[in-house]
């Protein structure tokens, strides 16, 4: 096991006596964030329906063992590395070069996505909505018993930590607004790759680009027959908050004579962006709900609403 650390600061100094509600709270966030931070790096997907794997559980298995400090908060935590509790799937030929390096613990991903996060990068493959908003629900700490809080991993050790202040947590829920909802898709091309134990699966489209696809019904084993062969890809796209498609989650995966390019193709988004703020203030110059028909998604937290009507106040 290999110990990590979160350093927690606030105006109090409060070192190693800390209010225990508030220390409760980051004791929940962190372990959730670190095990959908995993499965993202793994399998292009931060959650799934149904029992975790055994990889995963293994991966993500975090202890507490202690805290201290005399100004700031240093949260102990021993987890073991990506290599040592995955050893099959580093054994495994890579379906892309993505995976994270096997001395790695889940506190170095989670460190990653914040990052990406922390700088805004639209096009990152590290995170999606669902750990967009874990990462959004960091609020709950931050929320005036600690203003910041630093991680740590074997990438980001004393002095390279990554800081979540409040406007990381903003900058995860302006991701996640912008994120294009995911739309029902239909698409052709060669199956090229497989990985039973990621439910992950490679599709070459006719112009040679690759889609990468998560099988979310049934094994992805029982479609092994079909390899280099030309398939039908029923399912949903899932995007990135720039636009550009970060997977498919497809529900099923067939064997098909269609020839046409026409569905051949990375699938667009309906929408690429949508800034509340700039939408209410479009409101002021206009009449009722003119301002906003066809732009407001409706998935934004009653918070989200709140903050941007207080900043346009």
């Amino acid at each position: 096991m290999t110990t990590q650390t979160i350093t927690l600061k606030s105006r109090e100094h409060f070192g190693r006596r800390v209010p225990s509600q508030a220390f409760g709270r980051v004791l929940e966030v962190i372990p959730e964030a670190v095990r959908q931070s995993v499965r993202m790096a793994f399998e292009g997907r931060s959650r799934a329906k149904g029992k975790r794997p055994d990889w995963l559980r293994a991966a993500t298995d975090v202890r507490f063992v202690g805290h201290e400090g005399d100004d700031d908060t240093i949260l102990r935590f021993e987890t073991p590395t990506l290599g040592e509790a995955a050893p099959r799937l580093y054994a495994q030929q890579e379906l892309w070069p993505t995976r994270p390096e096997a001395a790695d613990t889940g506190f170095d991903l989670l460190a990653d996505v914040l990052l990406d996060v922390a700088t805004k990068n639209a096009d990152s493959e590290r995170f999606d909505r669902s750990l967009l908003d874990s990462i959004a629900g960091f609020g709950k700490v931050l929320n005036g018993t600690f203003t910041e809080m630093e991680v740590g991993g074997r990438r980001y050790p004393a002095g390279r930590t990554v800081a979540v202040n409040p406007t990381v947590v903003e900058s995860a829920r302006s991701l996640h607004t912008n994120t294009p909802v995911p739309q029902r898709v239909r698409i052709v091309g060669k199956l090229d790759m497989l990985r039973a134990s990621t439910q992950s699966f490679g599709v070459i489209l006719d112009s040679g680009d690759e889609i990468r696809g998560v099988l979310t019904e049934g094994e992805v084993g029982a479609i092994s027959g079909l390899m280099n062969q030309r398939v039908l890809v029923l399912g949903k796209a899932v995007y990135r908050p720039s636009g550009r498609l970060l997977r498919v989650d497809a529900e099923e995966v067939t064997a098909t004579a269609e020839k046409g390019s026409f569905f051949s193709a990375v699938p667009k988004p309906v929408r690429k962006t949508f800034d509340l703020r700039d939408t209410l203030r479009d409101q002021q110059h206009k009449p009722g709900v003119a301002a906003i028909i066809g732009k407001w998604p409706g998935d934004e937290t009653d918070e989200q609403v709140a903050e941007a009507l207080k900043e346009l106040s």
